[in-house]
């Protein structure tokens, strides 16, 4: 169904205007802005390289095609979120065969903008949440926003220009130059549309969102203030080829466990850890204090002398269904050696597209030694471009802040993927004795998932907000708080209950009153009220 722009109720924002109302109707309804939402109001920022393609603007009204696949997004309203005007401004790399397009959502009532301009990351191989969660939560919280699809608008695999020959400016644009320009493209936007510039500017994802604000924080460190960075897939290169060790584990061995068997693994794993914070809630919340039997992929892949090349699963980790690794389907549930196993969708593409080059390669024909050259190749030719580094000297030197958390039991990306990465920070700054958490503060939190809490535990919903309270009042947060969704009349809400999430290496423990936190290690004296 086409809609008028000033009908929109709930069409994506990428739809095209028909008619846009007058200045005079936009003042009776409060929504006078500074300038028209037409692509004639605004201007192509000067980039090196860059040349504009197109602009388009459309007005968007009670909109409310968001997913609500993020917890963010369950707390949206039913009836949509502020109008605002969608700009889509495409531009090519003159020579390199692409198109990117940033995409800027601004409030159409000036006065429903909090004066701060918000990046948006994005997940797998897909560069920015285009028309979804992420940007529908920072225009209803009051930020102009924007995220770009770094010329892959689409989630199929893009990694080849053909067989054998990458897609080299296109993962280059993947990997950080188009994070850069999402900012100039965002911030001249926003300018021109209001006439000011914003006061402060952040960038948050999770996942390749997480990795992407490193990635700004590392090459472009005056582009944003802060970074909220969620669930890191660091260690790019390393880190997706060694997703698929599970997988070759289960090759190797020839058998296929069902779900129900590593349901009742994880469960015995939890059962036997959970006591270890106090509170028996199903949540392993201080792994130093976890004793286990420590299997093949909980070590990790290690390489031929047997050291760890990348970390495994930690416990409580769920290892299969939603973004598990050990996913496998069978022709007879009853014989788990007539198996074959699932590939996690974004280690598939990586092998494939961006290793072997090759849309045919079959993964399940690599031996471990094959595996081994595969995820080394891997690093050799990407990890330049695209890896993670701990060295954030010129963001720390002109003042940026760096709030980082990952979920303990985040089923992909293993939370000692983003530990590792932060302690080798430390030891950067140590020698040059510097205090990291002046900059860098990192948060592990009990029972969180990647990017979600499959088990509704306590989630770090504040943590933007902390990241915010750091920059522009120089409070650093100490630890944040872990709150779960409840239904309310009106919708859904967040409960009154918190859990302590408490700064690395810290641990939370309840000691029958509160949650404290401690050292790893130390004990804590339970309190108890009189009878």
């Amino acid at each position: 169904m086409n809609m008028e722009a000033g009908d929109m109720e709930a069409g994506s924002p990428t739809s095209d205007a028909r008619r846009r109302p007058s200045s005079s109707l936009l003042a009776l309804a409060g929504l006078a802005s500074a300038t028209a939402c037409h692509a004639s109001t605004f201007s192509f920022p000067s980039i090196l390289g860059a040349k504009h393609v197109e602009t388009r603007a459309s007005e968007v009204r009670n909109y409310t095609t968001f997913r609500r696949r993020s917890h963010e997004a369950e707390l949206l309203p039913r009836e949509g979120i502020s109008p605002f005007c969608n700009i889509t401004v495409s531009y090519t790399h003159p020579g390199h065969d692409d198109l990117v397009s940033v995409h800027v959502w601004l409030h159409l009532d000036r006065g429903s903008w909090n004066g701060v301009f918000l990046g948006v990351g994005g997940g797998g191989f897909v560069a920015g949440d285009v028309d979804g969660d992420a940007p529908s939560v920072g225009v209803h919280a009051g930020y102009v926003v924007a995220t770009t699809d770094a010329g892959h608008p689409r989630a199929e695999p893009w990694g080849l220009k053909a067989v054998g020959n990458v897609d080299w400016p296109g993962f280059v644009n993947f990997a950080h130059r188009s994070l850069h320009e999402l900012a100039v493209v965002g911030k001249h936007t926003l300018s021109e549309f209001y006439g000011e510039k914003e006061r402060r500017s952040y960038f948050a994802g999770c996942s390749t969102g997480g990795r992407q604000g490193l990635a700004l924080a590392q090459r472009y460190p005056g582009d944003f203030d802060g970074v909220l960075v969620m669930c890191p897939a660091v260690e790019f290169p390393a880190m997706v080829s060694a997703l698929y060790y599970p997988q070759m584990v289960m090759q190797e061995r020839g058998w296929w466990p069902g779900e129900c068997e590593l349901e009742s693994v994880v469960k015995a794993v939890v059962e036997g850890c959970d006591a270890a914070d106090g509170v028996l809630d199903g949540v392993v919340g201080r792994l130093g204090e976890c004793r286990f039997e420590e299997t093949a992929v909980v070590r990790g892949l290690e390489d031929e002398e047997g050291r760890v090349m990348f970390p495994g699963y930690v416990p409580g980790t769920p290892m299969a269904a939603l973004l598990g690794l050990m996913n496998s389907i069978c022709e007879d549930e009853n014989n788990r050696e007539k198996c074959e196993g699932v590939p996690f969708p974004v280690t598939n593409d990586w092998i494939r597209y961006f290793i072997q080059k090759d849309p045919r390669f079959e993964l399940k024909t690599m031996d471990r030694r094959t595996y081994r050259d595969i995820f080394r190749q891997g690093v050799e030719e990407y990890d330049s471009i695209i890896g993670s580094s701990p060295d954030l000297r010129r963001f720390r030197e002109r003042g940026g802040k760096v709030l980082m958390w990952h979920g303990m039991a985040d089923q992909c990306i293993t939370v000692t993927a983003g530990r590792r990465l932060y302690e080798q920070a430390r030891e950067i700054d140590a020698a040059r004795k510097v205090r990291t958490e002046d900059y860098w503060r990192y948060f592990e939190v009990p029972g969180v998932n990647h990017c979600m809490s499959l088990g509704r535990d306590a989630y770090p919903f504040d943590a933007l907000e902390r990241l915010r309270r750091w920059v522009e009042q120089g409070v650093a947060p100490e630890e944040l708080d872990g709150r779960r969704i409840v239904e309310t009349e009106g919708g859904k809400g967040l409960g009154e209950d918190v859990r302590r999430i408490c700064r690395w290496p810290e641990e939370g423990v309840w000691d029958g009153r509160r949650w404290v936190c401690l050292k790893p290690g130390g004990r804590v004296e339970v309190e108890r009220d009189e009878l």
